[in-house]
């Protein structure tokens, strides 16, 4: 399976740890009015890079990744549809900081609705996977998960990777608050 690495890093890193998976969008009803905004904190997501690259590019991944974060966190601010909740999370949160568990209570006690949390793995010099998954704070349960593959890896792969995720991410979470 193509996506196996990448779900065995996520699970290595505890991301998964206490959830239900099932597959595809799971229906989530939400109290609130289709007007409120939805509150929605996101993670900062993990790197890994397994692509065996002569260089280091150590450094110009993180910058990349932390351009991305502030541009989907910038995105989700941007509409009105949306209210974002910092996260409780540091920068090294998706690696060493607190189990999921405990992140889904600091989210859901800081006011969101939904956590976002993801990670990349560059698996060659031209493809890179993303996964996103945004959990219900209140039960703890997946309300989407989905897998993104993206080629290159310059600020303008990242840019339109991260205007594609963006996009995804605020319809799929809208598609989930509405009834079914």
């Amino acid at each position: 399976m193509r996506h196996a690495a990448l779900l065995h890093a996520l699970a290595k890193v505890g991301l998964f740890t206490g959830l239900f998976l099932g597959s595809g969008l799971i229906s989530v009803a939400y109290a609130a009015n289709a007007d409120d905004a939805l509150a929605v904190s996101v993670d900062d997501f993990y790197y890994r890079d397994t692509s065996n690259e002569p260089t280091d590019q150590t450094a110009v991944h993180e910058k990349r990744l932390r351009a991305f974060m502030t541009a989907l966190r910038d995105d989700v601010t941007a509409d009105r549809r949306f209210e974002l909740v910092p996260s409780s999370c540091g920068p090294n949160c998706p690696t060493d900081g607190p189990a999921l568990r405990d992140r889904l209570r600091a989210a859901s006690q800081a006011g969101a609705q939904i956590l976002i949390i993801g990670g990349f793995h560059k698996m060659s010099t031209l493809v890179q996977f993303a996964q996103t998954v945004a959990i219900d704070t209140a039960s703890q349960r997946v309300v989407f998960r989905k897998y993104f593959q993206f080629r290159g890896d310059n600020d303008e792969a990242w840019q339109r990777a991260e205007r594609f995720v963006s996009e995804e991410v605020r319809d799929r979470l809208l598609e989930s608050r509405s009834p079914q």
